[in-house]
């Protein structure tokens, strides 16, 4: 059951996001998901959808690498780095051009009759917004 589980995260990963292939929405994840993450806790097929469409507005070229895929009965864990050139607002952020690279993302989904049920996602939010130049770089607040 990992290995298939597994196999579903992965299909997210690279067909869903990577290929940008929204569609996929309704097979990957089921009616009444809920997803936690650092914006908010989304819920359903549109919640899902509302997430894809965010970050796929914001950084139309961005890609996921999975860097560690691990599962255990209905489990899957994911680290993963993020990468992407911001060309449309996120969260109320016009445009910047800048590029971003935000790795040890990490995603707990739980899987039940092969969809995604629950997600909870941990991603540096604060070092996403200093690559994109709202908050200030490390060592530079005078702190």
């Amino acid at each position: 059951m990992s290995e298939q589980n597994k196999a579903v995260v992965r299909r997210l990963f690279e067909d869903h996001w990577n290929r940008k292939n929204r569609s996929l929405a309704d097979e990957l994840f089921a009616p009444g998901s809920i997803l936690h993450t650092p914006d908010g806790v989304l819920s359903g097929l549109q919640g899902a959808t509302d997430l894809f469409d965010a970050y796929a507005t914001a950084f139309p070229d961005f890609h996921l690498t999975i860097d560690d895929l691990i599962a255990e009965g209905d489990k899957v864990a994911v680290r993963w780095t993020f990468e992407g050139t911001h060309r449309g607002p996120l969260a109320g952020i016009a445009a910047t051009g800048n590029r971003v690279n935000v790795a040890n993302g990490v995603a707990i989904y739980r899987i039940v009759g092969g969809k995604i049920a629950e997600g909870n996602f941990a991603w540096d939010k604060f070092e996403l917004m200093q690559q994109l130049g709202v908050l200030p770089a490390a060592g530079t607040a005078g702190v």
